[in-house]
C-alpha cells in the first residue's frame, strides 16, 4: 500500500481498551481473611476492544481507536492487540497518563463474577481527533459510547459515506444520552439489562419495539444461557438459542465475542438469521477459556460447531 493510501477496514472500533486481570476463586472474599486464587490470566479487555480481537481471529480486517496511557499496562494492551492482528495505528498512548485496569474475580463453583474497576487517567478523542478518512473508507463502525460525544461525530461520518454503525448496550450500561446516538445505529444488540432501562418494559416484544424506534434495522437482546431474541427490518421476530457447551470454564466476556463474531459473519454477506446463530457458537465456544480472549475461536472451529450442531 502506498504511503499515502488511506486504510480500509471491514470493523472499526472505538471503546475503552482494559489490562484484565482474571483469578478464579473458591468464593468471593468476605470482610477480612485470605483469599487463594486456583488459576489466573492476564490479558487485554474491554467490549469493544474484544470483539475486535473476536473478529479479526475469524478473518476480520479490524482496527481500534482508542487513547491508553504510555505505562506498562498500555504495553501490554498493545501486545494483546497485535498478538490477533487488530490495527494499532489509531490506538494513542498519551505519556503520564494511567491506562484502566480490572480484576475480574470468578466464582469456581459457578462462574459468578464480581468485576473491581480502576479507569485510566487519559484525554478523551475529541472530535478533531478523528481519523475521518479512515473511518469513511470503513465497512462498520462499532461502539459502545466511550469516547463520547466524539464518537457521535465518527457514527456520522460512516454513515454519510455508506458505512453500518453498530452499537453494543451492555448490562447496568444504559444512558439516556444514548438516545442522541441512536438515530445512526443501523445494528443495535442490547443486554436483558440494558433493553428493561431503555423500554420501562419486562416483555421481550415491547423492549424490541422501544428499541427499533430509533430506524436500525438489526434489534437484538442477549439474555445469556436464554439466547438472544432479535426484530429485523421493525417487522420480523425471532429467537436465537444459546449453543450448549460442555467443558465452561469462564463466561467473562463471552458478550463481547457475540459481538464480533456477528459483525464478522454480517460483514461478509450473511443475513440476520445467519449472523446470529454463528455469534452464539462463536460465544460459545470462547467459554471454555478463561477470560474474554482466553479461547477466541477460529473460522473453522466454528463452523465445526455449526455443522455438528441445531441452534
Amino acid at each position: 500500500m502506498p504511503e499515502d493510501a488511506v486504510p480500509s477496514f471491514d470493523i472499526v472500533g472505538i471503546g475503552m481498551s482494559i489490562l484484565d486481570s482474571i483469578k478464579i476463586v473458591p468464593s468471593f472474599p468476605a470482610e477480612g481473611g485470605v483469599t487463594e486464587v486456583h488459576r489466573s490470566a492476564l490479558m487485554g479487555g474491554g467490549p469493544v476492544p474484544t470483539a475486535l480481537c473476536a473478529a479479526s481471529r475469524l478473518g476480520a480486517k479490524t482496527a481500534i481507536l482508542d487513547r491508553i496511557g504510555d505505562d506498562w499496562r498500555g504495553d501490554l494492551i498493545h501486545e494483546d492487540y497485535t498478538k490477533f492482528g487488530v490495527d494499532v495505528s489509531f490506538l494513542k498512548r498519551e505519556a503520564e497518563a494511567r491506562s484502566t485496569f480490572g480484576t475480574v474475580l470468578v466464582r469456581e463453583l459457578d462462574g459468578e463474577r464480581h468485576i473491581i474497576f480502576e479507569e485510566g487517567d487519559f484525554t478523551p478523542f475529541s472530535s478533531e481527533e478523528l481519523p475521518f478518512e479512515a473511518l469513511g473508507n470503513s465497512s462498520i463502525l462499532h461502539l459502545n459510547g466511550r469516547h463520547w460525544p466524539a464518537c457521535i461525530d465518527a457514527a456520522r461520518m460512516v454513515k454519510e459515506n455508506g458505512g453500518l454503525v453498530s452499537f453494543d448496550g451492555g448490562a447496568h450500561r444504559y444512558d439516556s444520552k444514548f438516545h442522541d446516538l441512536f438515530p445512526y445505529v443501523d445494528i443495535l444488540i442490547v443486554a436483558r439489562d440494558f433493553a428493561e432501562c431503555l423500554s420501562e418494559s419486562q416483555e421481550r416484544r415491547p423492549q424490541l419495539d422501544s428499541l427499533s424506534q430509533w430506524g436500525a434495522d438489526i434489534v437484538g437482546i442477549t439474555n445469556g444461557v436464554h439466547g438472544s431474541d432479535w426484530l429485523i427490518n421493525r417487522q420480523e421476530t425471532f429467537h436465537q438459542p444459546a449453543f450448549p457447551v460442555e467443558d465452561v470454564v469462564d463466561t467473562t466476556g463471552c458478550g463481547d465475542v457475540f459481538h464480533g463474531a456477528f459483525l464478522f459473519a454480517l460483514s461478509r454477506g450473511d443475513d440476520a438469521k445467519a449472523c446470529a446463530r454463528f455469534a452464539s457458537a462463536t460465544a460459545a465456544l470462547s467459554a471454555k477459556g478463561l477470560g474474554g480472549r482466553g479461547n477466541l475461536p477460529s473460522l473453522p472451529e466454528v463452523e465445526g460447531m455449526l455443522a455438528e450442531t441445531q441452534g
